[in-house]
């Protein structure tokens, strides 16, 4: 891993506000930037994927055991969480990337699942039923079965609530974000933890704290606390030229080589 680390935590990286965060946004996709959304969340979602494959990297292929049956990968199983928004088709972007780099990625998704993702058949945790359905779902369904996954993960990928997340938490997220507070799972959220705000940062004791995080474009001042406890943070979203840079003040780092993403953890806590 140490080829792709960051020397040192770059000196006065700017953790930027939700509106900060917007702006940046609008000039990414107006006439200055001219990015897509989808172009955005593309290059957001190889991000996502490409820390995770390095922070929870995948072990070695197995043989298979003495019945024929494939055996597990170390961090192979890994539970994509997506919220309704921006964040949750970045969500989905990674999961697609994930299943190329090796891994077997499910996905929990309350909505029904992208066709990109369809396509290689990735696992949807108690999708809800088409209105056409004659049988209803129970409303504990998704809750149990998401229970059961997170159980069976050994990695969990946080892409619930983005940098707009506004409380009360919506009914249908309650019993995820409380399975993110007692697994012992790792958990790699993206941008901010969900369920934090994206300035005053973790809203009360007993919410959870990720494992590790990415941030996306630039760290969001939500997270400078973690930041500074020297947890596990990357950044990710090489999207920004150097004259955006310098007009937003962001002072961010370079990245390695063809890397999508550059570990700004503090040197106390490098993986």
């Amino acid at each position: 891993m140490s080829g792709y680390l960051w020397k040192s935590a770059p000196k006065g990286i700017k953790y930027i506000t939700a509106s900060e965060a917007q702006s940046i946004d609008s000039t990414l996709m107006g006439p200055e930037g001219a990015f897509s959304l989808d172009q955005l969340m593309e290059l957001a979602g190889l991000a996502i994927a490409q820390s995770l494959s390095i922070i929870y990297p995948l072990g070695p292929a197995l043989p298979l055991d003495k019945n024929g049956i494939k055996q597990k990968r170390t961090n192979e199983r890994v539970l994509v969480c997506c919220g309704p928004g921006n964040q949750g088709g970045d969500g989905l972007v990674a999961a697609r990337h994930l299943y190329h780099f090796g891994y077997a990625p499910s996905i929990f998704y309350p909505k029904r699942l992208k066709r990109q993702c369809e396509n290689l058949e990735l696992p949807l945790i108690a999708p809800p039923p088409l209105v056409s359905s004659s049988f209803p779902m129970s409303p504990d369904a998704q809750k149990f079965a998401f229970q059961r996954a997170i159980s069976q993960a050994d990695v969990v990928l946080d892409c619930v609530f983005g940098f707009s997340f506004k409380p009360p938490v919506r009914e249908s997220f309650k019993f995820v974000l409380d399975a993110f507070k007692t697994t012992e799972k790792p958990i790699l959220s993206v941008d901010i933890p969900s369920g934090w705000d994206v300035e005053t940062g973790q809203p009360e004791e007993g919410s959870f704290v990720p494992s590790a995080l990415i941030s996306l474009t630039a760290p969001k001042q939500g997270v400078k606390k973690y930041a500074e406890e020297g947890r596990v943070h990357w950044l990710g979203g090489r999207f920004i030229g150097h004259e955006m840079n310098e007009k937003y003040e962001l002072n961010l780092p370079e990245y390695p080589g063809s890397m999508q993403v550059v570990d700004i953890t503090l040197p106390s806590k490098k993986l």
